[in-house]
């Protein structure tokens, strides 16, 4: 029975050594997968016939967007170098750059986003040394701060939703000659289908820090935010400016 036992040990461990010979040892594979390749400024246009660029310090290989991003395509621009600041200043001569300190919130906000489309599109090879990681791969403070501004802008989105669903966007009818001419509310005004229609009221959005005409159900006429239309019935469905 030991015997047996011994034999069925052995075999197990020939067996496993043989899989790693062919395959390479799966733990060392797995960790070579994990570990983040470094870039350098010069690593992103010495690349023969790949494209590579960088946002935010992430590197990516666009070479399947060959026609956008090869010499001569409309994004060619960002090829090789890491044009953050561009990316929502439009500004494709002078901002060609990750100076993006200045840039507000919800600048910011966009250029995460744009990082996703690359997530999402294309394979993510590494990160750029430089302002956005260290020479080890870590975080900078500077990109902890701008990952703490892209938090608080999602919170903001979520909250800024959640009002909306609450307080439903008025429809209006403009004319290049007045300007605003109607507003109202139905059921599905502001893209938000629901049961009741609500008033047209002058609604401050706490979130985005300004007024405008929102549809609001009667039992919110009395909060904080709600104004009356000057020389409008309180329960008038239509507002005529």
């Amino acid at each position: 029975m030991l015997k047996k036992a011994l034999i069925v040990i052995i075999t197990a461990v020939i067996f496993k050594s043989f899989l790693e010979y062919i395959f390479g040892d799966s733990s060392n594979q797995l960790k070579k997968t994990d570990e983040k390749r470094i870039f350098q400024s010069n690593d992103l246009s010495n690349t023969g016939e790949k494209l590579f660029l960088a946002i935010l310090g992430n590197v990516y290989d666009v070479t399947t967007g060959g026609k956008h991003y090869k010499k001569g395509g409309s994004y060619d621009f960002f090829v090789g170098r890491d044009a953050s600041r561009a990316y929502v200043t439009g500004d494709f001569k002078n901002d060609l750059n990750d100076q993006v300190e200045d840039l507000g919130e919800n600048q910011i906000r966009d250029i995460f986003n744009w990082k996703s489309f690359y997530d999402k599109t294309y394979p993510h090879l590494g990160v750029l040394e430089g302002k956005f990681y260290t020479s080890d791969g870590q975080k900078t403070d500077k990109l902890l701060h701008l990952e703490k501004i892209n938090k608080k802008q999602i919170n903001n989105e979520k909250k800024n939703s959640d009002f909306q669903k609450r307080f439903p966007i008025c429809n209006s009818e403009w004319t290049q000659e007045k300007g605003i001419t109607k507003l109202w509310c139905t059921t599905e005004s502001g893209g938000v289908k629901r049961s009741w229609a609500g008033y047209p009221r002058l609604v401050y959005n706490p979130i985005t820090k300004q007024d405008s005409c929102a549809c609001v159900n009667e039992n919110d006429l009395s909060h904080p935010n709600v104004k009356l239309y000057p020389n409008c019935e309180p329960k008038s469905e239509i507002r005529r400016p």
